[in-house]
């Protein structure tokens, strides 16, 4: 009889314990000792500094899931190239018309020169575009893939609520064999429909490895985008940049916009200073430069290609992963020497280029939205993706800015 009611007192007394976090068990868990004006928050001693990593991504997920104003944002972006695609179209029109006429294609002949000459002073990356170039050369739109035709809110969700599957390319790998049209962004499909209608070639340059090519066309093929084919599909090329794609296309076409979700994907030379892509020596073998020159060439051309995602930088991603989601042990009151770890904080340097390049974007340059990740955050430090996950904390902590509250002195 005791014994029962033994049992009922401990079940009483743990109903009326507070609800409190548990605090797991894991040394990455441990606070680490800080050097410089970033104080860690209380939550990291109830969750692994990987999960708190993870979580600090949630809001920018749901704000892109949930949110009536990132879709407004999509159809602005597609509605601003889609009036670039008709202004162009329609100067191409008059070309036509003028040329037909000798006097009139003379002087349209030379106000040609004069605008490409303005603008290829400021498109700065942008050099090998020759200001003499046949005026009739035809017309394309260059698009990146990832978060500015097909939205990746479900892969990121994925990655919140398994915080350890960063650790291989297994879910990038299932996401991108198994993504629906009903990923992409609003106003994408409408947008390529239109490009394709007037006659006007599409490139789609993304930063994915050459291993991922045969999953990104067999998912461009399957949402029925137009010129989902091997010659107008150019690949991440090793260089960390899209600068060689950019100037090779801007040879043989009349460029009309460019529309990405980061610097890297204008010809502005903000270069990637980490290139996210693993190239192993078969792969590098498949991927010569001169392979994306000649699939621009023979754009009517569809060469066979194979593909499979690497991740994470380095030589071997396992080396490179984060203590916290790899199951390795971390050092306690691991030190940080954050000011000298924002040395290598490249994002001033990217601004400069964007503030340069400013009246080029919304009309060349259409920038989508995408506050989930990117190199605005990879920058704050060397190597940020394989820190452990204490120490990409402590860096968007000591980067975070604030206003000075003054205080009450009545």
């Amino acid at each position: 009889m005791n014994f029962f009611k033994n049992i009922v007192l401990t079940g009483c007394l743990l109903l009326a314990l507070p609800a409190c976090p548990i605090a797991a068990e894991s040394p990455a868990a441990t606070q680490p000792v800080v050097s410089g004006n970033a104080p860690l928050q209380e939550e990291m001693l109830s969750v692994t500094a990987g999960q708190l990593a993870e979580e600090e991504h949630l809001l920018a997920v749901l704000w892109v899931q949930r949110s009536a104003e990132f879709r407004g944002l999509c159809y602005q972006a597609y509605n601003l190239a889609t009036m670039e695609v008709d202004k162009a179209v329609a100067k191409r029109k008059q070309k036509a018309k003028a040329a037909k006429n000798p006097e009139s294609k003379k002087q349209s002949l030379l106000s040609e020169r004069s605008q490409k000459r303005k603008n290829a002073s400021q498109l700065t990356g942008e050099r090998n575009v020759s200001a003499s170039a046949d005026s009739l050369r035809p017309l394309a739109v260059v698009l990146d893939i990832d978060d500015t035709i097909v939205c990746h809110a479900l892969l990121q969700g994925h990655y919140i609520t398994h915080p350890g599957s960063r650790s291989n390319s297994d879910a990038w790998t299932q996401w991108i064999q198994q993504m629906t049209p009903e990923t992409l962004l609003p106003g994408a499909h409408d947008f390529l429909q239109h490009a394709q209608a007037h006659d006007v070639k599409i490139f789609y340059v993304t930063g994915r490895g050459p291993q991922d090519r045969e999953a990104t066309l067999a998912f461009l093929q399957k949402a029925g985008l137009p010129l989902a084919d091997d010659a107008h599909l150019l690949m991440n090329d090793k260089s960390g940049s899209k600068m060689n794609h950019f100037n090779k296309i801007a040879r043989r076409y009349d460029v009309i916009c460019y529309l990405g979700d980061n610097a890297a994907d204008f010809p502005i030379n903000a270069k990637r200073e980490e290139n996210p892509v693993v190239y192993k020596k078969d792969i590098a073998k498949e991927n010569k430069p001169d392979s994306n020159a000649q699939q621009i060439a023979s754009a009517d051309v569809k060469p066979n290609g194979q593909s499979q995602r690497i991740a994470s930088a380095g030589t071997n991603a396992k080396q490179n992963l984060p203590p916290d989601v790899s199951g390795i042990k971390t050092k306690q009151n691991l030190p940080l020497d954050i000011p000298a770890m924002l040395q290598h904080d490249k994002n001033k340097k990217r601004n400069a280029i964007i503030d340069a390049n400013k009246k080029s974007f919304g009309t060349k340059f259409i920038l989508l939205p995408n506050p989930m990740y990117g190199d605005w955050e990879y920058n704050l430090a060397k190597g940020f993706r394989r820190l452990p996950a204490e120490q990409r904390i402590a860096l968007r902590k000591a980067v975070l800015k604030s206003f000075a509250m003054k205080e009450n002195t009545k």
